[in-house]
Formats: C-alpha cells, structure tokens, sequence
C-alpha cells in the first residue's frame, strides 16, 4: 500500500501551460543538485556531473545553459556538501552562478530525508554593444553596467528510499529589482516571483533484467501558471536506460543513457516542440556526463536518483 501515494502523485498531475521560468534540463535526475541543494550528499558517493544544454536550435541567441555539480557526504553521513557551478546564456545575457549547497541527512528506517540550503552569487551581465537602440536616451541602456554580482539563496528537501523519491525546492529565489536612479539591481524578496518545485518518482522491478521507472517535474510560479513533466524510463540490464517525456508547454522529449560502469554515466536527450512553434525550432540537445569518484558509505545495488 505505500507505493500507492506516489503512484496516484504521478498520475493525477495536473498539466497547464507556461514561459521558461529559469533554466530547463530534461535530465533533472542525472542533474538534481542544479535544482534542490537538498539533494548534495544523496548518491553516497564523491559525485562529479558535467551538463549542458542547447535549447531552441533554430532560433538567435536561444537559450544555452552549461552546469557542473559536484558533492559528497561527510564522514558521519549526516551532512552533505555540495558546489554547483552554472553558466546561462540568453541573447546577449549572460548569467553565472557559484552556490554553496548544504545539505542535513535525517537517516530512517527505509531512505533519507535531507533538508537543504544553497548560497551563493549570480554574476549578471548584458553585451549591450549587440543591440541598435532606437531610443538613444532610455534609462535601461544609458548609465547601464556591463557586471551586476547579486546574491541568491536556495531552499529544499528530498525524500530518497531504494524505491521512490520526492523533493521540494525553491531554488535562486531573490528577486533583483533594476533602478533607473540607482544604476544598479536591487534586492526585493517578492512572493510573486518565487519558482517551486515538485519533483518524484518510483521504481518498478518488471523481472531480472527490466525496470521502469515514471516520474514527474512540477514547475509553479504564482505569477503565471503551472508546467509539468511526465517521465518514463525503461532501464535493461541497469546499463541501458531509454526514455519519453512529455513537457506541457507542448514538447516532447527522448531519452538515450548508458551506464558504463559503476562510477560513469553518460546521457543524451533531445526535445522536440509539438506547439505552433514546433515548426520553426530546431529542437533542443542535452548531454550529460556523471563520475561518482568512489563509495563514501557502504551502498548496496546500484543508485537510481
């Protein structure tokens, strides 16, 4: 009976559709960290993932988004420690990220519940020289910095058994605020702007050689509406993991992963639009790489998630 509320979590999500709310990864299980500090310490292992991300191929300065993660846990297994480091390119934006993750392992009888905290600085900045301005005198481009260093902080906690897990987390939730008068972002912790995040997931043994493993991704913003992610792998062997997502902003993923050895992983996924821009977008490209350098603890059987 406990796999029963997972289960009925996964099925009942509700779809909706919206905007890009921060930088999207279709492999969030090979790259959790990058969006719960919660989950630093969670592979039981000195983990190093290497990710990047070429969104929306067909069209000028889209979306393109490089992340490396690295964490561990201590010694006492109480405590994970975690360094996310990410960089985003939009048009002639460019944003960098160096988080600090923190995580508190709470070991019970079945899995660990962690309770997580990020912090760090995004170092923001526009090329402004790309752009031909009509209005010679806007306050936006006159004055205007090329470098802005904000501060930023991440919330989570995540659920993980040998069958199912679950996380919440509000990750780089300050706002920063440009002021004309100023010259400069301010800081402003507006309610509005906050991106929560419900991500889970349950493993099914099918026989010896075949598992399946369903998930899904809830993106919320209260000022706009909600995005989900339906998931399906199909794992052989534990080697060979072959996937479909469906995304409700209309797009459609596939999912290529092999497990070369007990330490590297290597992933590839592509995601196709299926909306009134589908015709127009070349697609996006994903590709993963993940070492997990050796065992910290004792683990048994391979890691999932």
């Amino acid at each position: 009976m406990r796999r029963w509320p997972i289960i009925l979590f996964i099925l009942l999500t509700p779809l909706g559709v919206i905007g890009q709310l921060e930088p999207l990864s279709n492999q969030y299980l090979f790259n959790t960290m990058a969006i719960n500090p919660a989950y630093a310490g969670s592979r039981d292992a000195l983990s190093l993932s290497l990710h990047h991300r070429n969104q929306w191929t067909g069209f000028d300065g889209s979306p393109k988004t490089t992340t490396l993660a690295m964490h561990a846990p201590l010694r006492n297994e109480k405590v994970g420690l975690g360094l996310l480091v990410m960089n985003d390119r939009v048009g002639i934006s460019t944003s960098n990220v160096v988080l600090a993750n923190f995580a508190y392992r709470i070991l019970m009888n079945e899995g660990v519940l962690s309770l997580g905290l990020g912090s760090g600085i995004r170092i923001f900045g526009n090329n402004w020289e790309e752009l031909v301005a009509v209005d010679q005198d806007d306050d936006l481009l006159n004055g205007n910095s090329s470098r802005y260093v904000q501060i930023n902080f991440s919330l989570g906690a995540y659920y993980s058994s040998d069958r199912w897990f679950m996380g919440f987390s509000m990750p780089l939730f300050l706002s920063h605020n440009f002021s004309s008068t100023s010259g400069t972002f301010e800081l402003a912790n507006d309610y509005q702007n906050y991106n929560y995040l419900i991500h889970g997931g349950y493993l099914f043994t099918l026989s010896s050689n075949w598992k399946l493993l369903p998930s899904t991704m809830i993106r919320y913003n209260p000022s706009s509406t909600i995005q989900a992610d339906l998931n399906s792998f199909i794992i052989y062997r534990d080697k060979i993991w072959l996937g479909i997502s469906y995304r409700s902003n209309k797009s459609v993923v596939g999912h290529l992963i092999y497990q070369v050895n007990n330490q590297l992983a290597v992933g590839y996924s592509y995601d196709a639009g299926i909306g009134n821009l589908g015709s127009y977008m070349g697609g996006s490209h994903e590709i993963t790489i993940r070492y997990d350098f050796r065992y910290i603890i004792d683990v048994i059987g391979p890691r999932y998630f």
